[in-house]
């Protein structure tokens, strides 16, 4: 089943894709900057360069620096908001994450 958001959350959930839309949501950066500022391997990098550019998420300004396009400055909103109730979710304490009746395991866990 291919649905926007199962493709989105693909593309972002790949290995240094989410760090690099993160990453660009400042000024643009070149190529060595964000290899060494996420800790990727160049070939892994590359790859996903390449499939957030083919996405339409990150382009490669005028001085061969990657930077976000306009549909991937569209996307900080929501992120922001996930980082935000990420940092909010990451405070609670497990008992806190388990709501009152919850049962161990769901059917067919």
């Amino acid at each position: 089943m291919s649905e926007p958001l199962f493709d989105l959350l693909d593309l972002l959930g790949r290995r240094f894709a989410l760090a690099v839309v993160w990453e660009l949501r400042g000024a643009p950066y070149p190529f060595g900057v964000l290899t060494s500022a996420l800790g990727a391997s160049p070939a892994v990098l590359t790859q996903r360069l390449r499939e957030l550019r083919e996405a339409g998420l990150v382009e490669v300004d005028e001085a061969g620096d990657y930077r976000l396009t306009a549909h991937g400055r569209r996307l900080q909103g929501p992120l922001e908001s996930v980082a935000a109730y990420a940092e909010s979710w990451a405070r609670l304490s497990p008992r806190q994450r388990s709501p009152r009746g919850a049962t161990d395991r769901g059917r067919g866990e």
